[in-house]
């Protein structure tokens, strides 16, 4: 018996180490996440922190947040751990003017966009991911 509780001592000190360097060496993903700010995502406001929750279960990663439309656009949050929805009042139609002014969008290993349908000009965003609620 005495074997056997030593050999389980010795895998499970092995598997352990292992699971600790692995978790230890993986980097961190930079998500950026622009949300489309404008009238048509008036009415999605629990929607899009659904998604802004399903987007944050990731692990090792560390999202910022970005919201817009023609009038501006805002850094919500740089990088953090979890995205944080700021409530503000949705106007105005969907632009992607200045988004080249977040150094967090340049930096970013994924760039994810919410809008709706017809929202917003996409077809010059490569390789951005691209999700669309609808109202």
């Amino acid at each position: 018996m005495k074997p056997l509780a030593i050999w389980v001592a010795i895998v499970a000190v092995v598997f352990g180490g292992y699971a600790l360097i692995a978790s230890l060496l993986q980097e961190t993903e930079q998500v950026f996440v622009f949300v489309d700010s404008s009238n048509r995502m008036e009415l999605l406001e629990n929607e899009i922190i659904v998604e802004l929750d399903q987007i944050d279960d990731r692990d090792d990663a560390e999202f910022a947040l970005a919201r817009g439309q023609d009038r501006g656009s805002e850094l919500v949050h740089t990088w953090q751990s979890e995205l944080r929805w700021a409530t503000t009042p949705l106007f105005a139609p969907c632009s992607f003017d200045g988004i080249e002014t977040f150094p967090e969008a340049a930096d970013a290993d994924e760039r994810i966009l919410i809008t709706t349908p017809g929202s917003c000009p996409t077809d010059a965003l490569d390789a951005w991911t691209i999700i669309e609620l609808t109202p």
